[in-house]
């Protein structure tokens, strides 16, 4: 029993527990970020969690550290938000080399150096469903870049390695409803979104999804997205 008087003071000890987040689908797009700011790092997570299709794997500021990590988590892409001058840039590419898709996000223009070495370069004022695209685009060999209307909805392919078409299927062939949901997958949405615009259940826009992929022939909701773009669609 405690004396007279004494107060009875209780501590805790706060732990990080590991993280449980689920593994990322087998044709996931897996990004890492990597900047200054674990806020703003934070927040492009958070906008880019809900697209299906992509999955972040991690992130970290630049740096030894974050270089590191990069390694452990093997992505499909770099996205380096808010550079804060192009000699960082250009230390990134250097260390992680051209076979990894590198897209900076806000912070400062590329110089000539750091331009040739980048798949795009998209402003702070870019959104999710932007972000998501060029992400996707840039995952399949396209440099993306804004387009010329200051209300483009997506990014838009430069260029990509290689000659191949993603599908050879006419785009005719698509019913009105797949040519809907295309075209609203191309632009970054996900199911939920779909679902709402076109006053869908979330089952039936994924079932309209997955008569898509097989129709066209694709894997994946990001060659549905390129094949927009080679067809002319987007």
């Amino acid at each position: 029993m405690p004396e007279a008087g004494a107060e009875l003071v209780r501590t805790a000890r706060l732990r990080v527990l590991p993280g449980g987040a689920a593994a990322p689908a087998p044709d996931a797009v897996r990004v890492f970020l990597m900047g200054a700011d674990a806020l703003a790092r934070a927040g492009v997570r958070s906008l880019l969690a809900d697209h299906d299709g992509l999955a972040v794997v991690g992130d970290d500021e630049p740096g030894p550290r974050g270089l590191a990590a990069l390694g452990t988590h093997r992505p499909d892409v770099l996205v380096v938000h808010g550079p804060r001058e192009p000699r960082e840039v250009a230390a990134i590419l250097d260390a992680v080399g051209p076979e990894l898709p590198v897209l900076t996000v806000g912070g400062c223009e590329p110089d000539a150096r750091s331009a040739r070495g980048l798949h795009g370069h998209l402003p702070a004022t870019t959104t999710a469903r932007q972000l998501a695209a060029a992400v996707s685009l840039t995952a399949a060999g396209y440099a993306v870049s804004r387009g010329r209307r200051q209300d483009a909805d997506t990014a838009r392919p430069a260029r990509r390695s290689g000659g191949t078409r993603v599908s050879d299927v006419p785009p005719d062939t698509l019913t009105d409803r797949e040519g809907q949901v295309l075209d609203l997958v191309s632009r970054g949405l996900s199911n939920i979104e779909i679902a709402q615009s076109l006053t869908l259940s979330e089952h039936t826009v994924k079932t309209h999804v997955q008569n898509l992929l097989n129709k066209l022939r694709v894997r994946s909701r990001v060659h549905v997205a390129i094949y927009a773009f080679e067809a002319g669609l987007r």
